[in-house]
């Protein structure tokens, strides 16, 4: 026998009556229910979900009589493709509709001013929330100075989303991130992610960048006070924004894109410049990055040779030739 099919609106008492009565000679129901074990009284209350879906009748002689399935299932799954088609137009129209609920909400917001504090603390599991919203309530330029690749709220799956949905849009977005970044392998992919959505993106030494922030259009600046774990200030007065935005432009001016060359040759240039007797922090501002990206990528080579001291580095480089090879 055939797995038992499903049919929509038909439990499966109702399904087991109805296959009996298709393959069975016209008969009064108390046949039926002898045959399958069951009471009257249990046939004929399953036989009324049957007959009042149309797919089954007692005729004028109490014979329990169907008709060909393929009109009648038939004409019950037309009905149903009706209502689900109905119901598709409907989420259709509902989801065509948002775009104009959402700028009614923000008119609205405009018009009624602040509802919120004009200064408000944030704690960290608070901060994706907050982004999203201000993403959403907010019009213009997103702009973020972000301080080392794992913190805050921008990595939160809901805030990625918001920023490329906001960026697809064509709103711009700009971000400063320190060159220590590029020293971390996973950063690559990342950025490159960033940037195919419309990101522009420029890099500063990581003393420079002494607060985190970021700006959305006018509407307020959330601000990291402290170290990953501490609260977040968001502020929103109209000045205190546009003092921020300020600030933004200027590391911006002075911040560079990603440094050309490969990592071989900014490595030698490192060394060229220690064997000159210069201190981590002139090699630092000769190479534009920060102090620690110094001594990181200084003992990263000497564990890559490995070697205990910078004299012993040098050495063994200049053994390679590879020192010697940079000035020809």
């Amino acid at each position: 026998m055939n797995s038992q099919p499903r049919v929509p609106g038909l439990t499966a008492d109702a399904v087991v009556l109805y296959r009996r009565v298709l393959r069975s000679p016209a008969a009064p129901l108390g046949v039926h229910a002898d045959g399958l074990g069951w009471t009257v009284r249990h046939a004929e209350q399953v036989f009324g979900s049957l007959e009042q879906l149309g797919l089954a009748r007692e005729n004028a002689k109490g014979a329990v009589r169907v008709d060909d399935p393929r009109v009648t299932v038939g004409r019950l799954l037309d009905s149903q493709e009706a209502e689900l088609d109905a119901r598709r137009q409907e989420l259709l129209e509902l989801r065509e509709s948002l775009a104009a609920l959402e700028h009614d909400y923000r008119h609205g917001l405009q018009l009624a001013g602040p509802q919120v504090p004009m200064l408000q603390r944030v704690s960290p599991a608070e901060a994706g929330g907050v982004v999203e919203q201000l993403f959403r309530t907010s019009t213009g330029a997103v702009l973020q100075v972000a301080g080392a690749l794992d913190t805050g709220p921008a990595h939160e799956e809901a805030v990625r989303r918001r920023r490329e949905e906001g960026m697809a849009e064509g709103r711009p977005t700009r971000s400063v991130f320190p060159l220590s970044v590029l020293d971390d392998p996973r950063w690559w992919g990342y950025a490159e992610g960033r940037a195919q959505a419309g990101e522009r993106q420029r890099y500063l030494p990581d003393d420079q960048i002494t607060v985190e922030f970021g700006v959305f259009g006018r509407s307020g600046v959330l601000v990291a006070e402290g170290g990953p774990g501490d609260d977040l200030l968001l502020l929103r007065p109209r000045r205190v924004v546009d003092a921020f935005v300020t600030l933004f432009e200027e590391l911006w001016r002075r911040a560079e894109p990603v440094p050309d060359g490969d990592a071989e040759a900014r490595d030698v240039r490192l060394l060229e410049l220690l064997a000159l007797g210069f201190k981590d922090e002139a090699i630092a501002r000769q190479l534009g990055v920060g102090l620690r990206t110094v001594r990181r990528r200084v003992a990263a080579l000497m564990d890559e040779h490995g070697v205990d001291t910078r004299f012993q580095l040098g050495l063994a480089l200049g053994r390679r030739g590879l020192l010697d090879g940079s000035r020809g």
